[in-house]
């Protein structure tokens, strides 16, 4: 009868990555069988010591909701599940797993004033902190190379880690992916910031290819600079500054007119060989304030991270579902 796992099984069983297992077995958490003559090509552990850990780790497992399933319940992407964990006072449970890592649990109270924050301050469109990484001055999504040719994306894991999955599988954090593995970028991510006019919003689905090619292409057009992105289960909404810009590269022969369209929710895009130009969704138009209601307005608005009117949309929206709601 089999009493052993693989490095695999142990690390599905306890719930960490492979390369926390070895650092278990070294700290003889977990006892590696010994293969002095290289018999099995597989790393084996011993099941009853693998049992054991599981057993201990459950019992002292807090019981709560993990950020990355209240973010999937909120429809939201977990980084901000963990930013408003930093902002909070109210109780969250740390649960340390390997030698640098920590699991976040959150009670039923924290959860339940997390869900208020989120439907409080939603923005109709992703801020920055969404999707880019300043630490690294990465992307969500973006494309690195190996001198060999081989192609990977920029992600985050349930942890809010950023790297790679390696055959959809094998987490390979970003600093590994970049030493070890020796990717690099395939492009440059940053344009000048143009003035906002406006938004022309796109809609991404996962599950088509064309979807990460217009991404590469905008990020490289546009840059960070002049875009907003959130991520969602199984699409991505894009929002791009409205106004004319002139390409400075080609548009990729897969990205055609049919495809743009089809991908555009709000505004217009008319496309030419060496320009484009992207109509905003909205109208514009202008109401006068008194400037003590003006200056709390920018004020909310720059601790919102929102330009004034992206913040009385936002607000105006709230209103209208609330009504709804009591309707």
């Amino acid at each position: 009868m089999k009493n052993w796992y693989t490095r695999q099984e142990v690390a599905d069983i306890l719930g960490i990555s492979k390369a926390t297992v070895y650092h278990y077995a070294k700290q003889k958490k977990i006892i590696k069988i010994a293969n002095p003559h290289r018999l099995i090509r597989e790393v084996r552990y011993k099941q009853e010591e693998v049992d054991a850990l599981a057993i201990e780790r459950k019992r002292h497992q807090p019981l709560g909701l993990r950020p990355s399933t209240l973010a999937k319940q909120l429809g939201v992407t977990p980084q901000r599940i963990y930013a408003l964990i930093r902002e909070t006072t109210l109780p969250v449970d740390e649960l340390p797993v390997g030698d640098e890592r920590t699991i976040y649990s959150i009670p039923d109270e924290t959860a339940v004033w997390i869900r208020q924050e989120i439907e409080r301050t939603a923005s109709v469109r992703g801020t920055r902190v969404e999707y880019y990484d300043s630490k690294f001055d990465i992307v969500l999504y973006q494309l690195f190379r190996t001198q060999q040719g081989q192609e990977m994306r920029v992600l985050r894991n349930d942890d809010q880690e950023w790297g790679f999955y390696l055959q959809s599988r094998t987490w390979i954090p970003y600093t590994n992916g970049i030493h070890a593995y020796q990717y690099e970028a395939a492009y440059p991510i940053h344009q000048p910031n143009s003035r906002v006019r406006g938004y022309t919003d796109f809609l991404l689905p996962k599950d088509m290819q064309e979807s990460f090619d217009f991404l590469d292409f905008v990020y490289q057009v546009w840059g960070i600079e002049n875009i907003r992105i959130r991520e969602q289960e199984t699409h991505i909404e894009l929002s791009i500054k409205s106004g004319k810009i002139v390409l400075p590269i080609p548009v990729p022969d897969i990205l055609t007119a049919s495809i743009i369209k089809q991908f555009l929710v709000l505004g217009d895009v008319v496309i030419e060989e060496a320009e484009w130009m992207l109509i905003s969704g909205y109208r514009r138009t202008t109401f006068d304030l008194p400037n003590n209601l003006l200056d709390k307005l920018q004020e909310i608005s720059k601790e919102k991270d929102l330009s004034m009117s992206e913040y009385v949309e936002e607000a105006i929206r709230e209103k209208f579902e609330r009504e709804e709601k009591t309707e």
